[in-house]
C-alpha cells in the first residue's frame, strides 16, 4: 500500500505505566491510494522503560534533574535515540516508500543504511549467549590433558568474569567479549580492590578464553580476540608473621566448598607445624615416625624432602600438640589429598588468599600490598618461628623443629619487633618461661585502636565486663534466630526489644544513664558482628532473596546507626 502522503511520524511506548522496559512502536500516519487516512504501528524491536521515555518530545531522556543514569543506561538511551532519527530520516526522505517497505527497514530485515544486517543475522533469531561460548572453552580444557591445578584456575577466573557480569548487569550476549567491555572489567577488578597481580592473572585467563572463543564459532557472531597490557607489580618479596587475631581471623572464617576447607586444614597444619608445604605434605600421607620423650610426649619425626645435596639429611622434630593431631585426623586419607607437593602448594595459595580476603586481613604489609593479596603457604613458617622465639625458645632449638640451620632461622625466619627485643634486656629470670598453666578466657578486646577505655579497667571490671560479655554472646545468638523466626511484619518489632535487652545488659538503662567510652566499646563489638554476619551472608549467597534474612540485616544494621547516634548525645 502507497503512501500517497505522510501526516505524521510518531513513536509511542506500548505501556505508557509499565514498571519495566515496554515494547517501543512507531506510529505513520498518511492518506494511502485511495484517499484514505491510514494509521498503522510498526514495531521497532526496541525496548524503553517508561521513566526513561519523554512522551512529548517522543524521545528517550538523556539527562534530566533528579535522574542520574550509568554508563549503561546512556549507552542504550543514546542507541534508541540514534535508531529513532534514522527512522524518521528514511520515511521523510524516501518519497516513493509503501507501508511494506518501511515495515521492512524498520524491523531491519535486509541490509539498509540504518543498520548492516549479516546473513548470519538474518537466519539466527538470536545470538549465543557469552556464558555459553566461554562454558564451551572451558569444557574442552576440562576433557584436555592440562593439569587440575590449570583447569581450576580456568574456571575460579571464569567465575569472577561472571560475578562482574552480574554486579554490573551486563547483557549477557557476545558483545560482553569486546574489547569495550574487557576494559571495564578490567576496571571494575581494581575497583573491587584486586592488587595488580591479581588483575594481571584474572585477565590474562579472560584473554586466552576468548581467543579460543574467536578460534572457534565466536568469529562468526563478530567476536575478536582482546589485548591486554599487564599492570605494574612491586618485585619486592619481604614475608612477614601473622599476628594472632589473623590467624583467628582465619580459623573463624566459613568456608563455602569441601575443597576450600581442605586446603583451610593444610595451612593450620602448616601454622601448628611451620613445615614447609613439602614436608606438610609427606606429614599428610603419614610418611613419619613417632617417639616419645621421658614425661610421654610425642613428637613427629620427618626427613625433609629439602635437604641440601651430599649434606646430611635434615630432620624436623615435632611436638604432637592437640591441635596437630586433631587436623591430621581431618587431613589423612582424605580423597582431595593431590598427587604431589607441587600442586598441593598452588592449591593452598590460591584459597588461603581468598579465604584471608574474606577474613579481611588488610593489614599493609613491607611490600605496600594488602596481607590477603600476598599471603601464601610459606607465610605459615616465618609466623611459627616468630612466635616459638617469642616464647623462649633459642635458634638452634627451633632449626630442630623446622629442619633448618640456625643461620636460616635468623636471618630469614624470625622477625622479632623492638618489643621482642627489649623483653630480651630484662634480667634471665624474668625471661624464663613460665610453666605450661592453662589461661583462663579473657574477654575480647575492643579492636578500634582509639577505644582504650577497656583495656585500662582493673582486673575486677574486666571480670565483670567478661560476664556481660558472654551475656550478650547468648542474647545476640537467640537475637539473629529470633528475627528468622519472625514474619516480615513483626521483625523490627522484634529486634527492638532485643536491642534493648541486649543494652539492658550492658549497663544502658537509657540515654541519661550511657557513659560515652563503655557505650563505644560495646559498639565496636556489636559492630565486628554484624560485619561477620553480612560477609557470611553474602559468600554463601550469590543473590539475596527479598525478605528472609537480608530484610533482618537491614534492620540490624539501621538499630545500629540508632544506637550511634546515642553515643553523641551522650558524649556532649
Amino acid at each position: 500500500m502507497e503512501l500517497n502522503q505522510l501526516i505524521s511520524v510518531n513513536f509511542n511506548l506500548r505501556k505508557p505505566k509499565s514498571s519495566t522496559p515496554t515494547p517501543l512502536y512507531m506510529v505513520v500516519y498518511y492518506v494511502d491510494d485511495k484517499g484514505m487516512k491510514v494509521q498503522a504501528k510498526i514495531p521497532t524491536g526496541k525496548k524503553v522503560h517508561p521513566s526513561l521515555w519523554d512522551s512529548k518530545r517522543q524521545q528517550p531522556i538523556m539527562i534530566n534533574k533528579g535522574i542520574d543514569l550509568t554508563t549503561n543506561q546512556l549507552s542504550e538511551q543514546a542507541e534508541v535515540t540514534a535508531y529513532i532519527t534514522n527512522c524518521r530520516i528514511l520515511v521523510y526522505s524516501e518519497k516513493n516508500l509503501n507501508f511494506d517497505e518501511i515495515k521492512e527497514k524498520i524491523n531491519l530485515k535486509e541490509n539498509n543504511e540504518m543498520s548492516p544486517v549479516t546473513q548470519q543475522f538474518i537466519s539466527a533469531k538470536k545470538t549465543p549467549k557469552a556464558t555459553k561460548a566461554m562454558e564451551v572453552v572451558l569444557n574442552s580444557i576440562n576433557e584436555s590433558n592440562k593439569s587440575e591445578n590449570t583447569k581450576y584456575a580456568y574456571r575460579k577466573n571464569y567465575n569472577k568474569w561472571c560475578e562482574w557480569l552480574r554486579d554490573t548487569k551486563q547483557v549477557d550476549s557476545m558483545k560482553a567479549l569486546s574489547q569495550l567491555k574487557f576494559n571495564e572489567f578490567k576496571k571494575w577488578l581494581v575497583a573491587s580492590g584486586a592488587t595488580n597481580a591479581m588483575v594481571n592473572d584474572t585477565c590474562g585467563y579472560i584473554v586466552r578464553i576468548i581467543k579460543e572463543i574467536v578460534n572457534g564459532e565466536g568469529a562468526i557472531y563478530g567476536v575478536k580476540e582482546v589485548t591486554f597490557k599487564k599492570l605494574a607489580t612491586t618485585s619486592t618479596n619481604v614475608k612477614c608473621e601473622l599476628l594472632e587475631e589473623e590467624i583467628e581471623a582465619l580459623k573463624d572464617t566459613k568456608t563455602i566448598s569441601e575443597r576450600e576447607e581442605f586446603y583451610k586444614n593444610v595451612f593450620l597444619l602448616q601454622l601448628a607445624t611451620g613445615q614447609r608445604i613439602s614436608d606438610t605434605y609427606t606429614i599428610i600421607k603419614g610418611e613419619y615416625d613417632v617417639l616419645k620423650d621421658d614425661n610421654g610426649n610425642e613428637f613427629i619425626i620427618i626427613k625433609n624432602k629439602k635437604s641440601t645435596r651430599g649434606a646430611k639429611v635434615k630432620k624436623s622434630y615435632i611436638p604432637m600438640t592437640k591441635e596437630v593431631s586433631d587436623l591430621l585426623q581431618v587431613l589423612q586419607g582424605n580423597e582431595l589429598i593431590p598427587t604431589n607437593d607441587k600442586t598441593l602448594t598452588e592449591y593452598v595459595n590460591i584459597e588461603i588468599k581468598e579465604i584471608a580476603r574474606r577474613a579481611g586481613l588488610n593489614r599493609i604489609t613491607p611490600n605496600g600490598n594488602p596481607l590477603y593479596s600476598e599471603i601464601s603457604s610459606h607465610y605459615a613458617r616465618h609466623t611459627v618461628t616468630t612466635q616459638l622465639s617469642r616464647k623462649g625458645l633459642t635458634s638452634e632449638q627451633i632449626a630442630l623443629q623446622l629442619g633448618n640451620s640456625k643461620e636460616m632461622v635468623e636471618r630469614v625466619y624470625k622477625h622479632e619487633t623492638d618489643s621482642d627485643i627489649i623483653a630480651k634486656l630484662q634480667p634471665a629470670a624474668a625471661n624464663t618461661p613460665a610453666p605450661q598453666v592453662q589461661a583462663p578466657a579473657q574477654p575480647a578486646v575492643a579492636k578500634d585502636k582509639d577505644l582504650e577505655y577497656y583495656n585500662n579497667l582493673s582486673d575486677d571490671d574486666k571480670l565483670l565486663y567478661t560476664k556481660k560479655l558472654n551475656d550478650y554472646n547468648v542474647l545476640k545468638d537467640d537475637f539473629f534466630k529470633s528475627l528468622e523466626r519472625q514474619p516480615e511484619r513483626k521483625r523490627k518489632a522484634a529486634a527492638e526489644a532485643k536491642t534493648r535487652e541486649i543494652v539492658q545488659v550492658w549497663g544502658f538503662e537509657g540515654a541519661n544513664d550511657m557513659e560515652y567510652k563503655k557505650l563505644c566499646f560495646f559498639l565496636d563489638l556489636i559492630k565486628q558482628d554484624i560485619n561477620d554476619l553480612i560477609l557470611t551472608y553474602k559468600v554463601y549467597n550469590d543473590e539475596a532473596p527479598q525478605g528472609g534474612m537480608i530484610s533482618a540485616i537491614n534492620d540490624y544494621e539501621r538499630l545500629l546507626i540508632n544506637i550511634g547516634k546515642l553515643t553523641y548525645y551522650c558524649h556532649l
